[in-house]
């Protein structure tokens, strides 16, 4: 039985397509170490450090057409790996205008006004997965 961590991007993309199943172990560790594994694979080769939730969405996606794994599963993988944060993506900033025009007078080029109005910077949600060979 080939381990999950074996599979490279291309073999993860073709049995999606395919619809055939991963090898898994028997056993709900397994089957959640398993999912982590190509969730992180497919994160890391899309556009997740500018559209982390975009990039979510197409994997659950992807995942959901395959159909060996429910959303439920896929949610809580994502949810284990969400970290908050204030650097935020492209994606962020243009779903938040108010938080890019923030963020720019924030910036070197309006110093004078950066002070004024400050609090709490709103939280991004992102991602952090291991790197899988």
């Amino acid at each position: 039985m080939l381990n999950i961590s074996q599979y490279d991007l291309t073999e993860i993309i073709q049995k999606i397509k395919q619809k055939s199943p991963f090898e898994l172990k028997d056993n709900e560790r397994s089957r959640s170490w398993s999912l982590r594994v190509i969730i992180s694979k497919l994160f890391y080769s899309l556009d997740y450090e500018n559209e982390p939730q975009e990039t979510r969405n197409k994997i659950t996606q992807l995942l959901l057409y395959h159909g060996q794994f429910s959303r439920e599963e896929i949610n809580e993988i994502f949810q284990s790996s969400a970290k908050e944060t204030t650097a935020y993506s492209r994606e962020f900033l243009k779903n938040h205008p108010e938080v890019a025009i923030a963020e720019a007078k924030r910036s070197k080029e309006f110093p004078d006004e950066a002070e004024e109005g400050e609090g709490e910077r709103p939280k991004e949600i992102k991602y952090i997965f291991p790197h899988y060979g």
